[in-house]
């Protein structure tokens, strides 16, 4: 995004003398595909902290130099390099995010949204009927498609599992948690890794299995979190549980859907019990507008892809509550729009 204004542009910008469509419908739209171009066709990997000069990136990356030098130009405006004439480099942001030999780089998330935003064309009749007559079942996505969806949320989540881990109270007596649709399992890895007396199953789809255990691995955990491959929402859940986690499940389920989830892990955890809910809430940020922002365009972006939405806390107490759980517990998380809701039994 782009991050300096000088304060003449803030000032037109607050005064609408510079009119806000200009950015929201236009650059930012057009300087976002040009980050997921830069990182496809290797553009980024050509860049270093030294300066490098246009045509020998273009070769390299084997595309046209002016191409190469727009792509470019897009990435000074958004701060990810420094310009010099006809040279390019990376800035300490654009290193830590685009290069590949950064070990904090975001680079799938960014494929990934390249790939899922494309299908936008199609956004005005998901909006008129409600939802996507187009949109791709999880049985139908390909093996491609699984590991930029799994890879991306391996880039999220790197971002915040030590903070998410330090929220979820964990009893002393806790012996057995369940991570529902779990994915790489991270989160489940940072909490067992805090409390050796616990034992954590993610439950998730074979597809994702491959990447659960590459964490597993990397993260020296496989004693105690393994996988198990199942459709939590058409298969039984196991019993005696006495923590279990839905991280970013909840936006892809209609309320009934979640009714149904919240009655299942209710009758598959223990008395004392908790059912932890990480997702985007709305409401949290309060007037925030970034907060608001994360919360209204997840929700459009889940009713077009999966046919879900963002919930407020409200919501959340809910279905939780005709479930059976006693109280929820609401605590913000350092990302603008996202939440924990910590429901005990």
């Amino acid at each position: 995004m782009i991050y300096k204004y000088s304060l003449i542009e803030k000032i037109l910008l607050s005064n609408d003398v510079i009119p806000h469509p200009f950015a929201d419908a236009s650059s930012s739209v057009g300087l976002g595909f040009a980050l997921g171009c830069s990182v496809k066709l290797k553009i980024a990997d050509q860049l270093t902290m030294e300066y490098k000069d246009v045509g020998s990136i273009a070769r390299s990356a084997n595309v046209s130099e002016t191409g190469a030098e727009l792509i470019l130009d897009c990435l000074d405006a958004l701060g990810y390099v420094q310009k010099k004439g006809d040279q390019y480099a990376f800035t300490k942001r654009g290193f830590k995010n685009l290069s590949p030999g950064s070990p904090k780089n975001f680079r799938n998330f960014i494929l990934f949204c390249d790939y899922l935003y494309k299908g936008y064309i199609h956004l005005d009749e998901t909006v008129r009927l409600g939802k996507n007559p187009q949109s791709t079942m999880l049985e139908e996505m390909s093996d491609h498609e699984w590991e930029l969806f799994s890879r991306a949320m391996i880039d999220i989540s790197r971002t915040n599992y030590k903070e998410v881990a330090g929220k979820v109270p964990v009893a002393k007596s806790a012996l057995k948690m369940l991570d529902l649709g779990g994915s790489h399992g991270l989160y489940s890895i940072e909490i067992c890794k805090r409390n050796p007396n616990l034992k954590a199953t993610i439950m998730d789809l074979p597809p994702v299995k491959k990447y659960a255990e590459e964490c597993i691995v990397q993260y020296n955990a496989s004693s105690s979190v393994s996988f198990l491959a199942s459709d939590f929402m058409n298969d039984e859940l196991p019993e005696n549980n006495d923590i279990i986690l839905a991280f970013n499940i909840i936006h892809g389920l209609n309320p009934s859907e979640n009714e149904a989830l919240a009655q299942k892990v209710y009758n598959s955890l223990n008395i004392g019990g908790i059912y932890v809910i990480l997702d985007q809430i709305k409401g949290i940020g309060g007037s925030s507008q970034l907060s608001k922002a994360t919360t209204s365009y997840m929700a459009l972006n889940l009713l077009h892809q999966a046919g879900g939405k963002t919930y407020s806390k409200i919501e959340v107490d809910a279905f939780t509550r005709k479930s059976g759980f006693k109280s929820a517990e609401l605590k913000k998380l350092h990302a603008p729009g996202f939440g924990i809701i910590v429901c005990s039994k």
